[in-house]
């Protein structure tokens, strides 16, 4: 992914987003003040529906005494959120797409 970041508040970045790999364009809001991104920089992303490795769902709850394997353990990073809106072309499997 590819950065433009816009400031709207003292500690959180909309990020807006060009990926490399696919035909898609993202508008993400960071915490900058824990996890500076700066402007032309990369990222790699994920969506999951749960941190566990197996894919089995959770409870939704962080617990950071667990020590069973997390998907989370890969990145410097994580939050939790919602996808607000997601556009695209439904015109085809290769159409440009926006979350």
């Amino acid at each position: 992914m590819f950065v433009l970041v816009h400031v709207i508040s003292s500690v959180v970045s909309r990020l807006h987003c060009e990926s490399e790999s696919f035909k898609m364009d993202l508008i993400l809001d960071v915490n900058t003040q824990i996890y500076p991104v700066d402007y032309g920089e990369k990222f790699r992303l994920v969506l999951a529906n749960t941190l566990r490795e197996d894919g089995t769902p959770d409870d939704g709850e962080y617990n950071p005494s667990d020590n069973s394997p997390s998907r989370a353990d890969q990145f410097e990073y994580v939050m939790y959120g919602k996808v607000y809106r997601i556009e695209g072309d439904e015109g085809g499997v290769d159409a440009p797409t926006r979350l």
